[in-house]
């Protein structure tokens, strides 16, 4: 989803050079010029990034159940707790002021944001949730046997601390009429978005024609002032922390409903 790197905290931005060119590393420190952002976005593979605590509405739970040893049951199974779970979520409504268009096609793995913003148009492309592993759900019985209890509940645990690192990818793509176009690549967590690409597009006279243009530095060797403007202008366009957050949870919401008619396609065939 570099020779010079860049971090941004809310007190300092720090601009480090590596090695070989000017003979040695170079750090520098810039007094406290600016104000965070209200949305929290930050050049992804930062220097002094933390780590970031989500919560999941799914939760990863081994389960026990009549439909060991037996696909046809074992699909039933999976189908009615997915389901239960499906029909308790409570999908949160879209934050004030939500900006896009939302596309959501049965049957895909992305959903389509659209907007127009002056003259321009905007698409972010929104993949499904970086969860580990396909959705699993919570065993109704709630109840460990023996020996086994014990290192259930541990499972548990490992589980939802994996939960913590839920994101989802989104590519920003900001056209106009003629010209170029603006492609982001980020990573939205729950606390900040993360810009790991950018792109200027170029439209091609001739289609096939095969060309290698200059794709510019990574992100991070970008100027700090200049990471902050391109920060700025996703923000500007809709891409903020509200935004995300609820997109988060709608694409773990078409996870397991897009998970529900995988199982049903396959339980169809099988039954054939």
């Amino acid at each position: 989803m570099a020779l010079v790197s860049a971090t941004a905290s809310p007190t300092s931005l720090h601009l480090s050079i590596a090695s070989g060119a000017v003979g040695g590393a170079v750090t520098c420190s810039l007094p406290q010029l600016w104000r965070p952002l209200a949305a929290p976005l930050r050049a992804a593979k930062g220097a002094n990034s933390t780590p970031v605590v989500l919560e999941s509405k799914v939760k990863g739970k081994k389960k026990k159940g009549s439909g060991a040893g037996n696909l046809a049951g074992a699909l039933d199974l999976e189908i009615k707790d997915a389901q239960e779970y499906l029909d308790s979520d409570e999908q949160e409504p879209a934050p004030e002021n939500f900006p896009f268009e939302i596309i959501d096609e049965e049957g895909m793995s992305v959903v389509i944001l659209k907007r127009g913003y002056k003259d321009e148009k905007i698409e972010v492309i929104v993949s499904m949730p970086n969860l580990e592993g396909p959705p699993e759900f919570d065993d109704e019985d709630g109840e460990g046997d023996g020996e086994n209890a014990g290192k259930d509940d541990e499972d548990e645990e490992e589980d939802d601390e994996s939960a913590g690192d839920s994101s989802i990818s989104l590519k920003v793509v900001v056209s106009k009429d003629s010209g170029p176009k603006l492609e982001f690549t980020c990573t939205a967590f729950r606390e900040e978005i993360t810009i790991d690409d950018m792109l200027i597009v170029e439209k091609t006279e001739v289609e096939g024609e095969e060309k290698f243009p200059y794709e510019g530095p990574e992100f991070t060797e970008l100027p700090p002032n200049v990471q902050k403007g391109l920060f700025k202008f996703l923000e500007q366009r809709g891409v903020t922390l509200s935004a995300t957050n609820y997109m988060h949870d709608y694409m773990v919401t078409k996870q397991t409903q897009e998970y529900i008619r995988w199982m049903r396609k396959l339980k169809d065939f099988v039954k054939q």
